[in-house]
């Protein structure tokens, strides 16, 4: 594991620059790849919303659970 350390800090301080450019098509893909990120977590967020609500609430009724199995039969 030593040798690997040592070989991965050799390899860092002789390695050449690589004078990579980012032009504004891949800033504009990764903003892209950012927005699509968010909104997939909101719709996830959103869809289980009733379930989320429940696990952090304090006042669990008894029937709270009906609610839910009650709506996931609704959305089929």
């Amino acid at each position: 594991m030593a040798k690997f350390i040592v070989a991965a800090i050799f390899l860092l301080l002789v390695a050449k620059p690589a004078h990579a450019y980012l032009d504004p098509g891949t800033g504009s893909m990764l903003i892209q790849g950012l927005l699509a990120g968010v909104a997939a977590a909101s719709v996830g967020i959103a869809s289980y919303w009733s379930r989320i609500k429940l696990f952090f609430s304090r006042n669990k009724a008894s029937g709270t659970t009906e609610e839910i199995d009650s709506d996931d039969e609704a959305a089929k």
